[in-house]
């Protein structure tokens, strides 16, 4: 006999974003399940970089990393070139973070103000009742639980996404290519000598290691050991990222004799958002909404910021009793001003910047072709600024060189680029709206890849 219970809503889902919007959720005085396949001890654990901006957690209003949360401070980002005899170095704060201990708290708090938390619980499939989703089915140590709600959160990740895979075709399902999406790897070693500088993470872009993305190598600067990992575009043929770490990377002198505590493997979406983040009594966050940064990956705190806006408009829907894609959809205005204009603009570059080979981004970093100033700026606002002093600059020096492509290429990016954020600025205010603008948003795409023919 299965056992049903009722909430406001129920998370699927408790790794970082999912936390959040449990949490937030019932500070407002929500009722709230959490549910989450994984043992209480192992909840939040899933490969990345584990770095996150300081300005994070003073947009979304929850207390940074403390105590045994914290593994180390960031001060900046070191980026290598293809030869790594150019090195950027961009300054900002931030966190490297212990991911279990972090989502531990989120949701303790959540407890505390009243929502109840089921581990080794996995859903298996959504409730879908006169054309909304009305809760999940889910098992756990053999008995059968029904958890109804006014609103399911997805947030069970890009490769599982429990409850959008298993939706009708409703544009909230809207399934990722293989080549938007990295494949990771990422062991965490501890080191025989430590490094200089354990404040900033470093950064490394070679197309023989890490083809179609880049590996890192981030300290953790409080318990002296280091994240070090790379991702490889997916769709591709290649190998398993695996195994180009210990070819190029763990050969390395500084890995010399180090020691690995721990190792993990994930799929990483990198691309725009979904055309929609909500339907008839569902939202969907974190990765499983594709929110990441497509350039650097890093997912945290976007997927922060889209439970952010789920709670926002959970909250605004609870007050007129209206759990439909209508009621629900201020999510995607709010995500689209947080972070999802600038996400899919940094689609663009991301698109071009796989098309790049080494030659080109060694000779664009060591010309200096955009500071560091600028290159942060664009991945903050995702518009590349000053962009006519770079093309003047860049055209002058590719001319002496006879690489005019390259600076035809960087202007077609730029317009793209603008293009799409304006196009996310034009999103459209009701569902109703949404087959047209996603024409236009299609239409945009094939235009920018053949203009890069």
């Amino acid at each position: 006999m299965a056992i049903e219970r009722k909430y406001d809503v129920v998370v699927v889902g408790a790794g970082v974003a999912g936390a959040t919007a449990a949490n937030l959720l019932s500070r407002m005085g929500f009722s709230v399940a959490i549910i989450d396949a994984k043992p209480s001890y192992r909840v939040g654990d899933k490969p990345c970089g584990d770095a996150i901006g300081k300005h994070h957690f003073e947009e979304i209003g929850i207390d940074p990393p403390r105590g045994e949360e914290l593994d180390g401070i960031v001060k900046g980002i070191l980026i290598y070139s293809p030869s790594e005899e150019v090195i950027l170095t961009i300054e900002g704060e931030g966190y490297e973070i212990n991911r279990v201990k972090f989502t531990h708290r989120l949701i303790r708090e959540s407890v505390e103000h009243g929502a109840e938390y089921y581990d080794e619980t996995n859903a298996s499939s959504p409730i879908i009742e006169g054309g909304f989703v009305r809760g999940v089915i889910a098992s756990k140590k053999g008995n059968k639980l029904v958890f109804r709600s006014n609103v399911v959160v997805d947030a069970t990740g890009s490769t599982r996404s429990i409850v959008r895979r298993l939706l009708p075709e409703w544009p909230i399902v809207d399934p990722i290519r293989p080549e938007d999406t990295q494949i990771a790897y990422r062991e965490i070693r501890v080191l025989e000598e430590w490094i200089d500088k354990p404040e900033y993470i470093r950064i490394y872009v070679n197309s023989k290691i890490a083809p179609g993305g880049y590996w890192w190598n981030f300290p953790k600067s409080i318990s002296k050991t280091v994240n070090v990992g790379l991702g490889v575009q997916g769709g591709k043929g290649y190998e398993h990222p695996r195994s180009y770490l210990y070819k190029y990377i763990l050969t390395r002198p500084e890995f010399k004799n180090s020691r690995v505590i721990e190792s993990s493997g994930a799929l990483v979406p990198t691309r725009r958002p979904p055309y929609t983040m909500v339907w008839n009594g569902i939202i969907a966050i974190g990765d499983a909404a594709y929110s990441v940064n497509p350039v650097h990956g890093g997912g945290k705190g976007s997927g922060m910021l889209s439970a952010k806006a789920a709670a926002i408009a959970y909250s605004k829907a609870a007050e007129t009793g209206d759990f439909s894609a209508k009621g629900l959809w201020v999510m995607n205005r709010l995500y689209i001003d947080y972070y999802g204009a600038k996400q899919a603009s940094l689609d663009i570059f991301r698109i071009f910047l796989q098309k790049l080979s080494d030659d080109d981004i060694e000779y664009g970093l060591r010309k200096r072709i955009m500071r560091e100033s600028d290159l942060y700026e664009t991945s903050v606002t995702g518009v590349i600024k000053n962009k006519r002093t770079i093309f003047d600059k860049l055209g002058r020096v590719i001319a002496s060189l006879g690489r005019p492509s390259l600076l035809s290429k960087l202007i077609i990016v730029a317009e793209y680029m603008d293009r799409m954020k304006k196009l996310y600025e034009e999103y459209p205010d009701t569902p109703e709206k949404l087959g047209e603008w996603i024409y236009r948003l299609n239409t945009l795409y094939q235009e920018f890849e053949n203009a890069l023919k």
